[in-house]
């Protein structure tokens, strides 16, 4: 039996860790989390090893050499460009010539490798994958298997939206060497995405192996500092290579050339070679690297410190990990944990607050208060982005700083002398982060075409119709938060940025290895405010005018402060429509609004339309892209009820077109339409994660929550204006108001509910709503939907947030809310078991 080792990865979610050595390099009880691997590899037997290398190779080949002084012999493999996990071991083909086993370089475990390798011989199957239950797995594969032990099923990487289980893939696997038929050379392919469902395909049995024992991927700093806390608690165990020393309030492992004899020792600590404890210091669980000077009377507790550090006199410090060349004065305090990077410096009597990550090379100054506020913090540990945006506090979260560094990060990802656009709400915090953000991107070489003020539909409508353009950005601030900014990145058609560009730009950013353009390669900018051009003539050109005029529309328009004001009333007064236009100026302050709030412009838009028979009224939202709607009778038509609206309202115009309509909904939407509307409106339910206007191939509605609504003869952006207008025509065409196409939608009862589910508890919660649908008809598109009669109940773990959504459709509201209150309390059921 052969091994091979995978640890080519960036590392960029354990950033800053990483930022000077690969991931798999990071000590663990004073050695390299892979060299734990390899000794556990060689105590099972197996001693020929080959290693695959992408990211600063030279680290791990200077460390482990050809392998000889751990007993083993080492080949490396170096791909020369991404080929994901399974082409990455394709590049390895040479070099097995049997059975061999997979396994990551960067995790810890304790798992018994011995009973993976004779479980897979006694499945006699092609593909052994090693499975094992955590309480959160976001991060990793999902599997499901028979009562043969076979996987049915399983997703790499989930948003919480497709966990089904939390019996995870822990990326052990053990193989045959025929698998390499089914690998291609020099492609990017993974096991879990392309190699493993393929066998599927090919009706080839993947055996499952459900490991029991320790096993943690330490994918980021929390992590790394939970793995040593449960290495200190006892939960598994190393072999660290140094005499162990019992006491009855400490074991300690300390080479022989450490000088700590009159130091306070409890619980575990391990103590590397020629580092110096002075007296009265207390260690309490802490692992000290080499060439490490702890002074006198600090107090250590539950710290991991790399090598080449100092700890001052009297300075506390809790729950800290410290890397190397790290240099801390005396009396600092650090009470509640902080991830110092490496060649930081701290200056006497400073205070640092919980979960500080300090980036490397910074000099904190005497006395000074350290917070999250000067130095990122936890927000932006793990990921910058959320589903294609950034959001956070302004001038704190997101500083002047912190948009010129991700705009370089930005333009570093895309081509030199690429052009994007960008625009922004009219707010002056907008503007501010605006203008720092193209700083960045022009000193990496990008040239910008400044929209100024423009909504972003018009952003994302200029992208999708020239060619030329790289990518786009809009800033504005939050519409329910006014103290927050959001930035939200599109690509060059369009879209929201996709999370390989997210990770990409990440990367980049983490690493702050920006591209630095000379100074006549410097990027250009061209100023291109106001509406552009062809936004008008080409949404003129494809609605119908004649149609929308000759009806002689009356509406009450809410513009909510937005930067639609100086752009939609142009259009409907050439569309011929009167207007009663509320709040069409600007006011910085209006930018953001309540419940109570926006709930009270409800209610002035309703009274509005009914005192002045006007046939609609709408709010739209200053981002441009929501809106909702009040018909002619004072009905509030939101959410759900904009979908079915739409819905109906295409079908009546395409039976009288005699024509068929593609839409594309969430699963979660009400279904009460579906089959009276079948003969003229095809319907397809999916998720909207990720999702790309490419992939909706001749779809003609996207129709989503929180009246997103995109009529695809225009554009594959949500575009409230667009909507808005595109409604009228239908109306218009139909001959019918409002009203009556409401009342063509058959009664129905659709309630939703968010309850609190902590993340490490959503994979248990997802397993237990799958276990709960295995008797019933059910969809596992996005969550889990189970279909009941003349009903359903929908869950879908929250993508960002500690929570879990529950979606219910009944014929009435009663029985609603009582299948909706039953699901809550099962939720809340099991996660007070989990």
């Amino acid at each position: 039996m052969k091994a091979v080792i995978m640890a080519g990865g960036f590392g960029t979610r354990i950033q800053p860790l990483t930022n000077s050595l690969p991931k798999p390099m990071i000590p663990v009880a004073g050695r390299p989390m892979m060299e734990h691997i390899v000794r556990k590899l060689r105590d099972s037997g197996i001693t020929d090893i080959v290693i695959l290398l992408f990211y600063m190779p030279e680290i791990v080949q200077n460390h482990f050499g050809d392998g000889s002084e751990l007993g083993v012999r080492i080949t490396y493999v170096l791909p020369n460009d991404d080929y994901g996990t399974a082409g990455a071991v394709k590049c390895a083909e040479a070099h097995i010539d049997e059975s061999f086993l997979i396994i990551s370089g960067d995790l810890v475990t304790d798992f018994d490798l011995n009973t993976i390798i004779r479980a897979h011989q006694q499945s006699r199957e092609m593909v052994t994958i090693t499975l094992t239950s955590v309480p959160n797995p976001l991060q990793f594969g999902v599997v499901v298997t028979d009562k043969n032990h076979r996987i049915v099923k399983f997703l790499e990487k989930p948003g919480w939206g497709e966990v089904f289980s939390d019996t995870i893939n822990t990326g052990i696997y053990v193989l045959e060497k025929e698998i390499f038929q089914h690998i291609p050379e020099k492609t990017n392919f993974d096991f879990s995405k392309d190699l493993f469902p393929l066998l599927m395909k090919r009706q080839i049995p993947i055996h499952g192996f459900n490991a029991h024992g320790y096993w943690r991927d330490v994918g980021n700093p929390d992590s790394y500092r939970e793995c040593m806390d449960e290495f200190f608690s006892g939960a598994f165990s190393l072999d660290v290579g140094i005499e162990c020393q019992v006491t009855p309030s400490a074991t300690i492992r300390a080479h022989p050339s450490t000088s700590y004899q009159t130091t306070l020792l409890e619980g575990i600590n391990i103590i590397g070679a020629n580092t110096i404890i002075e007296p009265y210091a207390k260690l309490t669980n802490c692992i000290i690297g080499d060439n490490c000077h702890i002074k006198s009377g600090c107090e250590l507790e539950n710290c991991i410190i790399w090598n080449s550090c100092t700890v001052g006199e009297e300075s506390v410090l809790h729950h800290t990990v410290m890397c190397n060349n790290v240099h801390i004065a005396e009396k600092v305090h650090i009470p509640h944990g902080a991830i110092i990077a490496e060649n930081v410096t701290i200056e006497k009597q400073v205070e640092i607050e919980k979960d500080i990550t300090i980036w490397p090379d910074k000099h904190i100054e005497e006395a000074a208060i350290v917070s999250s506020n000067v130095i990122w913090g936890d927000k932006f540990k793990a990921t910058i982005f959320e589903s294609g945006a950034i959001r956070g506090f302004t001038n704190i979260q997101i500083s002047a700083d912190f948009a010129a560094k991700i705009g370089a990060a930005l333009a570093s990802f895309l081509p030199r002398n690429s052009t994007i656009i960008m625009s922004r709400d009219y707010h002056k915090a907008s503007r501010m982060i605006k203008r720092s953000f193209l700083g960045g991107v022009l000193s990496a070489g990008v040239n910008v075409i400044d929209m100024r003020l423009n909504p972003a539909p018009v952003n994302r409508f200029k992208l999708e119709n020239n060619e030329l353009l790289a990518g786009g950005v809009h800033f504005q601030q939050c519409s329910d938060n006014i103290d927050e900014t959001i930035m939200t990145f599109f690509d060059a058609g369009g879209n929201v940025i996709d999370s390989a560009a997210e990770k990409a730009i990440e990367r980049l950013f983490f690493r702050e290895k920006f591209r630095k353009a000379a100074h006549d390669e410097v990027g250009d900018i061209y100023d291109d405010s106001g509406l552009p051009k062809n936004y008008l003539d080409t949404f003129l050109a494809t609605i119908n005018r004649k149609a929308i005029s000759a009806a002689r529309f009356k509406i009450v328009l809410d513009l909510s402060f937005g930067a639609t004001i100086n752009v939609f009333p142009e259009i409907l007064s050439k569309l011929g429509c009167e207007m009663i236009v509320l709040n069409a100026y600007e006011n910085p302050d209006g930018l953001s609004r309540s419940a109570t709030q926006l709930q009270d412009a409800v209610n002035d838009v309703r009274s509005i339309v009914q005192s002045t028979s006007a046939d609609l009224g709408f709010i739209l939202f200053p981002d441009g892209e929501h809106f909702l709607m009040v018909g002619d009778k004072g009905n509030v038509r939101a959410d759900h009820q904009l979908i079915l609206f739409t819905l109906q309202l295409l079908h009546d115009y395409a039976r009288l077109k005699q024509s068929i309509q593609k839409v594309y909904i969430p699963v979660s939407a009400p279904s009460v339409l579906d089959e009276a509307i079948s003969p003229h409106v095809k319907i397809t339910r999916g998720k909207f994660v990720g999702l790309q206007g490419s992939a909706l191939g001749d779809t003609d509605l996207i129709a989503y929550h929180n009246g997103l609504i995109a009529f695809r003869e225009f554009s594959s952006a949500f575009d409230g204006m667009y909507s808005i207008a595109k409604i009228l025509e239908l109306l218009a065409t139909v001959g019918k108001p409002a009203s009556e196409i409401f009342s063509a939608i058959p009664a129905y009862a659709f309630l939703s509910s968010s309850i609190s589910c902590p993340s490490e508890f959503k994979g248990t919660v997802m397993r237990k709503m799958s276990e709960d649908a295995i008797t019933r008809e059910a969809s596992f598109v996005d969550g889990i939907k189970i279909l009941m009669e003349n009903s359903s109940i929908h869950m879908i773990p929250d993508q960002h947030q500690p929570a879990v959504h529950l979606y219910c459709e009944h014929r009435d509201e009663e029985s609603a809310r009582q299948l909706l209150e039953e699901y809550k309390g099962k939720i809340r059921q099991w996660i007070n078991e989990a």
